[in-house]
């Protein structure tokens, strides 16, 4: 299954919305300061009216069927933020670690 590289922005952008919203209240939160991700992508040009690129992420095991369209490594070093600009914490609640010491 290949996802184009727009949705799985924005599910990453979900996932870590989620995670921020469990974090509300924990006493130990975790910062993100970046996010690295390092994908095989398949370039996919289009002939059509509104022609175009599109970016498509390969899933494990795809890189044989990548129809017929060129697979590159792409790598991404995102910084988040929160819309005013602030960083974002997220977290669980990890103080059964601490207390098992």
């Amino acid at each position: 299954m290949d996802i184009e590289l727009a949705d799985l922005l924005k599910s990453l952008r979900s996932e870590i919305g989620r995670a921020r919203l469990d974090a509300a209240g924990q006493d130990v939160r975790f910062r993100i300061d970046s996010i690295d991700l390092e994908l095989q992508v398949a370039v996919e040009k289009s002939a059509e009216a509104n022609a175009g690129m599109k970016f498509w992420v390969v899933s494990l095991g795809a890189k044989g069927t990548a129809k017929a369209a060129e697979t590159h490594t792409v790598r991404l070093s995102l910084a988040a933020e929160t819309a005013t600009g602030e960083p974002v914490l997220t977290g669980d609640d990890v103080s059964d670690l601490f207390s098992a010491g």
